[in-house]
């Protein structure tokens, strides 16, 4: 069922604790030939799916949480350790793509995750991702070198969102 939102009207969206029971709309969301095209991503068989939220649930050190908009879950929002940098990743139902949800699930969770810098990697061709990132204060730091073991060979851009600088805001 597509959830229809007047352009005006902004859903409300939460973040909760993943429940088990989110996980089969999980796995649907990375199945859409069209999302996994702009986060340049493999999507996974239902157990290689299954071992990987295993091993994401089990880790203690990551932040994760679905995204509730209107009372539907919308996608989920997750930061974890790469390479020794603090990352985040999130994805969002393409049927409710351009509502806005995405940077209101940022946003709220960055009041979460306190860890900064923090990164995220976007696909090149990926503008809707990139401009939510921005609005959320991220800035563009490199084109990632590295490729993820899922892309399809197209290397992201990495971006970052800074510590506050203890200059701003008039203190000296």
């Amino acid at each position: 069922m597509q959830s229809e939102y007047p352009r005006a009207m902004k859903p409300e969206v939460l973040l909760r604790e993943i429940e088990p029971g989110d996980l089969p709309l999980f796995f649907e969301h990375q199945r859409d030939p069209v999302a996994v095209a702009l986060v340049v991503f493999r999507s996974r068989e239902r157990d290689e799916f299954d071992q990987h939220w295993a091993g994401i649930l089990a880790d203690d050190s990551s932040l994760k949480r679905t995204i509730v908009a209107d009372g539907q879950i919308a996608g989920h929002i997750a930061s974890f350790g790469r390479d020794g940098q603090r990352e985040i990743g999130y994805w969002i139902d393409r049927t409710l793509w351009g509502r806005g949800i995405a940077t209101a699930a940022v946003s709220a969770f960055l009041c979460l995750e306190q860890t900064r810098p923090l990164y995220a990697g976007v696909a090149p061709h990926n503008v809707g991702s990139m401009r939510v990132l921005q609005k959320c204060g991220f800035t563009l730091c490199k084109r990632a070198i590295d490729q993820e073991p899922e892309a399809a060979g197209e290397s992201h851009l990495l971006l970052s969102l800074a510590a506050p600088d203890a200059n701003e805001g008039g203190i000296s």
